[in-house]
């Protein structure tokens, strides 16, 4: 018994570990490069639902930087982690999931400037198609 709590040990707590880290390295990554905080006038608000431990989430990352090279000083970018626990978001993301209706992850809602949806997808969004909506806001 001691020895599969050790096997457990030297396995399960570095893959819990990375998986946490790299989950917060690739949401600090996306704000940076979308730009989200220099955004003065958004003509767009792209809301990215997403789940650490989701492998399309990650995927679904990597278009919305695709797609977002073009769009990086109209478009605002929020992520929101949907099994975030910690207090000061958990109210907030609730609410947002709640208003959103969202059961899935990667979910991706885009809005225009007055907050009206223009289009919710579940699941993966390509970079063509994300850019294909946006084209559409004025």
């Amino acid at each position: 018994m001691k020895n599969w709590i050790i096997i457990l040990l030297i396995f399960v707590l570095p893959l819990g570990l990375y998986a946490y880290l790299d989950a917060n390295a690739q949401s600090n990554k996306i704000c940076k490069v979308m730009g989200s905080e220099q955004v003065k006038n958004p003509k767009a608000k792209i809301i990215k639902f997403y789940s650490p431990m989701c492998s399309e989430c990650k995927d679904a990352s990597v278009e919305l930087e695709k797609a977002m090279t073009n769009y990086n000083d109209t478009v605002l970018v929020e992520e929101i982690n949907v099994v975030d626990n910690d207090k000061t978001n958990a109210k907030y993301n609730k609410s947002a999931i709640k208003k959103f209706d969202v059961t899935l992850v990667p979910t991706i809602v885009i809005l225009d400037k007055e907050g009206n949806i223009i289009k919710k997808n579940e699941g993966l969004m390509k970079s063509d198609e994300i850019i294909e909506v946006l084209a559409k806001v004025k």
